[in-house]
């Protein structure tokens, strides 16, 4: 969050103004620094966060979080073969349609927004990271005990993280579907109008 913003600094910052205008007056004179200072610090402590702070908040985060992940993608993207980048490119999309929704359902105590938040930020590094140490000839060409190469277990991982990120989007899309039903439950139970029978 830009702390710059917010309520508090802001009431801070005018406290510390009546006290730097009272020192100018002649109402303060050793001890005016350490007042004005106090008074900064009393009015950004007090100060309750509004709502306007805390949706400063959660756009800071998200913002955050989403510059870390174009930032990974700029990086890796280049040197990643175009079936990898693919895979790559999906699961990024998947990851920015659930963003906008991860500080909600980290309030809400969803185990879903410790999948995600995990799979952006070390999950999906992790497993690109491990694949670019590889040699690129080594990688493709290789045969593992079980066969594959490690082309293949890179795009068996993408695959999976794809999969788990798609079961996420169904289960906070069914809760959203939920809510939409009984929302509408609600208002045809309120404002339906009742048959006539004559």
């Amino acid at each position: 969050m830009n702390y710059f913003q917010s309520t508090r600094h802001l009431v801070g910052l005018a406290l510390a103004g009546l006290g730097l205008a009272a020192h100018f007056l002649g109402y303060l004179d050793a001890y005016w620094i350490p007042i004005v200072l106090g008074l900064y610090a009393f009015g950004a402590l007090v100060t309750p966060r509004t709502r306007a702070d805390v949706q400063l908040e959660r756009l800071a985060g998200e913002q955050e979080l989403r510059g870390d992940l174009q930032e990974f993608l700029r990086r890796s993207r280049p040197q990643l073969p175009a079936d990898v980048g693919a895979h790559l490119d999906g699961i990024a999309a998947q990851l920015e349609d659930l963003l906008p929704r991860l500080h909600e359902l980290e309030l809400q105590g969803d185990h879903n927004a410790f999948t995600v938040r995990q799979v952006m930020t070390d999950y999906l590094p992790e497993t690109v990271n491990n694949y670019l140490r590889l040699p690129r000839r080594y990688a493709q060409t290789h045969r593992l005990e079980d066969g594959r190469t490690p082309h293949a277990v890179m795009l068996d991982q993408l695959t999976l993280l794809h999969s788990t990120l798609e079961q996420v989007t169904v289960s906070v899309a069914q809760g959203d579907t939920g809510q939409m039903l009984a929302n509408g439950r609600f208002l045809r139970d309120k404002f339906g109008t009742p048959d006539l029978k004559l």
